[in-house]
């Protein structure tokens, strides 16, 4: 049986990594064939995974894109299921519309007379205008946006449901330990009902460093504690073990739908389920209940499989069933560590599919957080929500026995966090990259049941230095990264070498430590997708918050070697702060004019003087990067206007320029007719925001485009641009895009 389910699961697999099918295909063959298994058995096994095969593919799927935006509001009547948390600028909800479930963004409340309390939430419809955006992803919810809610037209009585019942207790319940103020209350939400939303985003990102943020989404560690209590508590009541069984199925559903069902707290319920089920008649088969439990919710719910949590809850799982005896009769100390291990271990592939990096820290930082939540801070944390339902006046009996646990667990935070900054990233190699994991997952599993530490060792070894030292695709390339209303400009080359104009960025926020910067949600991803670690020359347009508000945040995540910038209208502020990333990275700090030329491999920089001296515009003081590789030349304007291009071409003899990347994100302060007669531009490219509020780039731009019949590539439309040089051929370069990431 566990043979046939393996061959489902690997067929389906191959859909998605058939290289790494194959491999696993071959291990399972020489398994049935080490066990004398049958040859009629390894022909169904063949059949099953064929059919395995099919199944996916005739999962339903998702169009490569679906970003539009419908600029057309449509009048819909929504129900709010859960509390409207503020992140800064917008308030976020789970809502739905005829059983269909949506995130819901809003700007603000309108008519706050009325209390949108969880009672409230529960029995009330609202009317709203909203836009509908659908979802990019198989396991994400479609949106709503709306401009502003009106509590006033939320007065249409709304026919409760069970599932609106448990919504309500769980939005009773948080809004409780809101109201508590407990130490940590933010955590002990998350711990129970799956909501991170009240953890601030700096948070959340710390916790994901440390490789602890899965101890914060409800998963087999959670239901494993609740089901174990619910044990303790019946055997110590006079009650037959069936009663305690019949309990705990009835209990653990509810939960599932009160901590947010979840993908991995499917999968926990479903072993349970299971487990206690067929307790007869699969004994001692925690492997046959997991992949049972994988078909079942798989068949149920196609898609699941495409949730990364999911994924990672399995692959661990399976690692941790298949390895127990390299852990289960072991010290504490010890076997905390290897199941840490396995753990990571179990995820290798998955990181590098989804994140390119590697959550090395976990292996320590679980020692210490696992003992600490596990067995203190969750169990509690079930305990108060209890009492917070129904005796919430004893809440305040437990401010000092979190005040202490939570203590502990920023004192360990804060030993841990400077080894943050040492990050294990494995850089894009496709198909052969994610073949080379499973290759590696094997070799370590078997070492490990084996227990031949020393090769152990020197396996992990031979991984670590092969994705350190290991760079994918070398090539001239330049990238106008996807970073909103901003400009990130990344150029590579075939030597290893990188420059980085500008960083993108947004004004400042008094609310960001709710959100997530651009560095963490565009730039580090795609420097580590591309296996960048180091940015070489970091140029500095001028000082506008959208060209340089990310440089802090940057500095955090890569080394920063050298930095250029105008000196000329720098205003004080922003010069202290390019001065502190430079004095933390220990850069070079370069006044643009003594720097006129750079060459990096193939490429060639020329840095154009076209300052409008008498202007305090500080878009009219850029600086202007001229490049030529193998005699094909780009223009980058910055911020530049009419003014700025007037200036080149009075002190410059422009040459014929192949791609411009043009100033302003499309204004029509810029790209004048003069200014493109004389450079004749074969492509224009624009980096901004979709639906910006600037409304750019200015119609008048890409009709005066469109006259001189210049082809505009724009980030709002294709997301990252990619130029790609041939270093073979002279005057050749090819244009394309990367689609937004559908993980």
């Amino acid at each position: 049986m566990i043979y046939i389910l393996l061959s489902y699961i690997i067929g389906q697999f191959a859909y998605h990594h058939i290289l790494s099918a194959c491999f696993i295909g071959l291990i399972l063959y020489i398994s049935m064939l080490i066990k004398r298994q049958a040859f009629f058995k390894l022909m169904i096994a063949s059949l099953i995974g064929v059919f395995g095969y099919y199944i996916e593919s005739c999962a339903p799927s998702l169009p490569l894109q679906q970003d539009d935006l419908s600029d057309i509001s449509q009048k819909v009547m929504i129900h709010i299921e859960t509390l409207p948390v503020f992140n800064g600028d917008f308030y976020h909800a789970t809502a739905s519309i005829h059983d269909r479930t949506y995130h819901l963004t809003f700007k603000n409340y309108k008519h706050t007379q009325k209390q949108l309390n969880a009672k409230f939430l529960g029995h009330y419809d609202c009317i709203v205008n909203a836009k509908i955006k659908p979802t990019e992803q198989a396991t994400s919810l479609p949106s709503l946006f709306v401009t502003e809610l009106d509590q006033s037209k939320c007065v249409y009585p709304h026919q409760v449901t069970f599932k609106d019942r448990i919504m309500m207790v769980r939005n009773d319940a948080i809004e409780r330990l809101v109201q508590s103020n407990l130490p940590g209350y933010p955590f002990i939400i998350a711990l129970v009902t799956g909501s991170t939303d009240y953890i601030p985003y700096v948070q959340k990102q710390l916790l994901k460093d440390l490789g602890i943020s899965h101890l914060f989404a409800v998963s087999g560690t959670h239901v494993a504690i609740m089901t174990g209590m619910l044990y303790m508590i019946g055997k110590r009541c006079p009650i037959p073990l069936y009663f305690t069984q019949i309990c705990i199925l009835v209990i653990l559903p509810l939960f599932l739908i009160f901590s947010g069902n979840s993908p991995s707290a499917q999968r926990a319920v479903a072993m349970a389920f299971l487990t206690i089920l067929l307790a007869r008649f699969i004994q001692q088969h925690a492997l046959l209940t997991l992949l049972l439990s994988y078909v079942i919710l798989s068949t149920y719910q196609p898609t699941i499989h495409a949730h990364v949590g999911f994924q990672f809850s399995y692959a661990i799982c399976f690692l941790l069933i298949m390895l127990r005896d390299s852990y289960i009769h072991q010290p504490f100390l010890r076997a905390t560590f290897i199941t840490s291990f396995i753990a990571i271990l179990g995820t290798v592939s998955i990181s590098y599919s989804y994140f390119n990096e590697f959550q090395w820290l976990g292996l320590l930082s679980n020692l210490f957080f696992i003992p600490l939540y596990g067995i203190a801070i969750i169990p509690l944390s079930f305990l108060v929500t209890l009492i917070a339902l129904l005796i919430p006046s004893l809440l305040s009996l437990f401010k000092l026995p979190f005040y202490l646990l939570f203590n502990i667990h920023q004192f360990l935070t804060f030993c841990l966090k400077p080894l943050i900054r040492w990050k294990l990233i494995f850089p894009s190699y496709g198909e052969l990259g994610y073949a080379f994991c499973i290759l590696f997952i094997f070799t370590t599993s078997y070492l490990l049941a084996k227990k031949k530490w020393k090769m152990l060792c020197i396996c992990v070894s031979i991984f670590i230095c092969v994705t350190q030292l290991c760079h994918p695709q070398a090539e001239n390339r330049m990238t106008l990264i996807d970073v909103g209303q901003g400009d990130a400009i990344l150029f590579e080359t075939t030597t290893g070498q990188t420059l980085l104009i500008d960083t993108g960025g947004e004004r400042d926020n008094k609310h960001m430590m709710n959100k997530a910067s651009i560095t963490d949600r565009k730039l580090y991803p795609y420097f580590k997708e591309r296996g960048i670690r180091r940015i070489d020359y970091l140029i500095i347009t001028h000082p506008h918050a959208d060209h340089m508000g990310e440089i802090s945040h940057l500095s955090q995540r890569v080394a920063i070697s050298n930095i250029v910038i105008n000196p000329n209208h720098f205003d004080s502020m922003n010069f202290q702060l390019v001065r502190q990333v430079m004095q933390e990275e220990r850069a070079t700090l370069w006044d643009f004019h003594q720097l006129q030329h750079l060459k990096l491999g193939a490429f060639s920089f020329q840095f154009l003087n076209a300052d409008v001296k008498q202007s305090e515009d500080p878009n009219e003081h850029s600086i202007v990067t001229l490049v030529n590789i193998n005699q094909t030349k780009l223009l980058l304007m910055g911020d530049a206007t009419v003014n700025n291009e007037e200036q080149l071409m009075h002190t410059y003899l422009l040459p014929k320029i192949d791609i411009l990347k043009v100033g302003h994100h499309g204004s029509k302060t810029s790209s004048s007719a003069a200014f493109l007669e004389v450079i004749k531009p074969n492509h224009a490219l624009v980096s901004v925001g979709k639906h910006n509020m600037y409304h750019l780039p200015s119609p008048i731009i890409i009709d005066r485009f469109q006259t001189y019949h210049i082809p505009v590539f724009s980030t709002a439309e294709l997301h990252h641009i990619v130029v790609s040089f041939d270093k073979h051929v002279i005057h050749s370069y090819t244009i394309s895009h990367m689609m937004r990431a559908m993980n």
